[in-house]
């Protein structure tokens, strides 16, 4: 019995570390098998078309910042941009709801509304607030 407890509590520790993500690479973005983000417009946070999707993918050449709202109807949403060949921040960004971020290596800071990492898509972590996604184990 106790070693079935040991056993459930390292699955348990395994997933919840799995579950930690990061913003997508450059590559992963321009991937054909690229999905579970949705691209938002900037200015106005209006979606992007399937269009100006396409078009912003192959735009993006590097990661610029993730940001994570911490107000407001967009709550708990984290906001990656890139930029172009040129440096310059491309005027949408990607995004996906029901995260936070993992504040243990101290990468995130708050900026008007916002927290921001700028360190590289791969140190900017974030987690699943719990509750918010179904589980993917099968019950019993």
């Amino acid at each position: 019995m106790l070693k079935k407890t040991i056993i459930s509590a390292c699955f348990m520790l395994l997933s919840a570390a799995c579950l930690a993500e990061h913003c997508p690479s450059v590559q992963e973005l321009q991937s054909p098998t690229f999905k579970g983000w949705q691209a938002y417009d900037s200015d106005d946070g209006a979606l992007l078309s399937d269009a100006h999707t396409a078009q912003f993918k192959a735009s993006a050449k590097a990661f610029a910042l993730a940001e994570w709202e911490t107000t407001g109807p967009k709550k708990g949403n984290i906001h990656c941009y890139y930029r172009d060949d040129n440096g310059s921040n491309l005027e949408a960004y990607f995004a996906k709801p029901h995260f936070m971020p993992a504040n243990a290596q101290k990468m995130w800071y708050e900026v008007s509304g916002a927290m921001q990492c700028a360190v590289g898509a791969d140190k900017c972590e974030f987690n699943v607030i719990h509750g918010t996604q179904k589980s993917q184990f099968a019950k019993r």
